[in-house]
């Protein structure tokens, strides 16, 4: 078997994951798991092993609730073939690889950087001297948001090619915070430490991330939670769920002009998130 299916929540070796060469490896998950309806990837990422890079492909099928998982070992010195250039789904985990290992691929559309991280392979790219897309034209005119963006109070820079009106071209580039939670999470030993960082990884999804922690955690110590502890995670989560979305209805009718929309909905959101907090 080239590949091995595991369920949510399941823990599996990382020596049980099969090795394939590159091209198999891409000719599994681009042209044969990412292929039908409900096939998505829910992660693709790579980490040292031996002096090479090792790379593992997650292919989820909606249909029958499974994870496919392969792996691939290639040397980082060496150009390959992308999967973006099969399906864009693949674009941003491919760009990650780019910048945080310096793999290569000979044809990528666009392999600009994600986020800038400490870590990454080429230090002389930074997010201050990096080249925004531009249009010269009398005509038009550039609207910067950012480095806090309003909406999702995150770090983010978003630049607008406007035509009066008409937004011709956006460009959306993080990286202006970047406080390296991946490595912190090796570094702090206790668990509540670790909690903790899952709940500061963003403001809008506090109980998203600490119950997909937990979740990992138990599943790596072989707990299985009750049913009450699993219907008091699921609240949390909606409580959660509930002002953000109204305040994103509220955002969007903004972006439409709807005043009233964005007073009703922004109104509405305040009281349901102090109730969370009670």
């Amino acid at each position: 078997m080239s590949y091995i299916s595991i369920r949510n929540n399941e823990t599996i070796p990382v020596s049980s994951i099969p090795e394939l060469d590159y091209p198999g490896f891409l000719e599994l998950n681009v042209l044969t798991l990412h292929q039908g309806p409900g096939a998505h990837c829910v992660n693709y990422f790579g980490y040292p092993h031996t002096g090479k890079i090792k790379l593992i492909c997650c292919m989820a099928q909606d249909e029958d609730h499974s994870i496919n998982i392969s792996s691939c070992i290639i040397d980082p010195e060496h150009p390959l073939p992308s999967f973006t250039k099969h399906s864009l789904i693949f674009e941003r985990f491919e760009r990650e690889l780019h910048e945080n290992f310096g793999i290569r691929y000979t044809d990528h559309p666009w392999l600009k950087p994600v986020r800038f991280p400490f870590n990454r392979a080429d230090k002389n790219s930074s997010v201050a001297d990096y080249p925004f897309f531009t249009i010269e034209s009398e005509e038009l005119h550039e609207v910067g948001v950012g480095p806090i963006h309003a909406g999702v109070i995150e770090p983010g820079h978003f630049r607008f090619i406007c035509n009066g009106e008409q937004i011709l071209h956006l460009e959306i580039q993080l990286g202006y915070q970047h406080r390296g939670i991946e490595s912190l999470f090796l570094e702090k030993k206790k668990i509540l430490q670790r909690i903790t960082l899952a709940e500061n990884i963003a403001g809008d999804s506090v109980a998203g991330h600490t119950v997909a922690f937990v979740n990992l955690w138990e599943s790596l110590c072989g707990f299985q939670p009750g049913r009450d502890l699993q219907f008091s995670r699921t609240l949390a989560l909606e409580l959660e769920r509930i002002p953000i979305h109204t305040g994103d209805l509220s955002a969007m009718c903004t972006d439409v002009g709807y005043q009233l929309g964005n007073a009703v909905f922004g109104r509405l959101r305040t009281p349901l998130i102090n109730y969370f907090q009670i």
